[in-house]
């Protein structure tokens, strides 16, 4: 059997969190409040700042808060996205991929999967040493400060920068993103 009903549905408009002056990036639907509680949207972060040149992430959105009708809110994740990973891949570079879980000062878990691409061709116990350095680096960072500071400086592409100029003195390295951080 069909089940009754609830009543009608209503639409609440979804803003971004506070990191982006909680603009609207979105709208949903459901009968209730509670129905939208954990709900995640992916948004395009060149929409949400304007800047064509950060197209090429998304930011997961994962909705907290209920307030007269508008969902609030908390960033749950960045990703790139695939196809600018593979377009940033030429011959005749190394690639180096990580994937580890660390914890931020005030206890929050987070997944991050960091990539490096270097300018040449690097042997093995280079590339090893260079992804050592990088899990010091962000774990160094991220011991040290609160969730919103790192999600800030994240979309700012502040700890990339930092961690390419220290990696830049071991072996000329062309790019360093975080591939993914999500939180657990």
């Amino acid at each position: 059997m069909a089940e009754k009903k609830k009543g009608k549905k209503k639409w609440y408009e979804v803003l971004a969190s506070k990191h982006f002056n909680n603009i609207p990036v979105g709208e949903s639907v459901a009968y209730e409040d509670k129905g939208l509680i954990g709900r995640v949207m992916k948004v395009n972060l060149g929409t949400l700042t304007r800047d064509a040149k950060l197209q090429n992430v998304r930011i997961k959105f994962k909705i907290n808060e209920i307030k007269d009708e508008k969902a609030y809110t908390e960033v749950k994740g960045y990703e790139l996205s695939g196809s600018y990973v593979k377009r940033i891949m030429r011959a005749g570079i190394s690639k180096i991929d990580d994937s580890f879980i660390i914890t931020t000062k005030e206890g929050i878990k987070l997944k991050l999967k960091p990539l490096v691409l270097t300018k040449h061709k690097a042997q093995k116990n280079v590339l090893k040493g260079l992804r050592g350095l990088i899990r010091k680096e962000i774990n160094d960072y991220i011991k040290n400060e609160v969730y919103d500071k790192f999600i800030s400086d994240l979309i700012s592409k502040k700890i990339q920068r930092d961690i390419r100029n220290k990696l830049s003195k071991i072996y000329p390295v062309g790019v360093v993103e975080i591939r993914m951080m999500e939180r657990i």
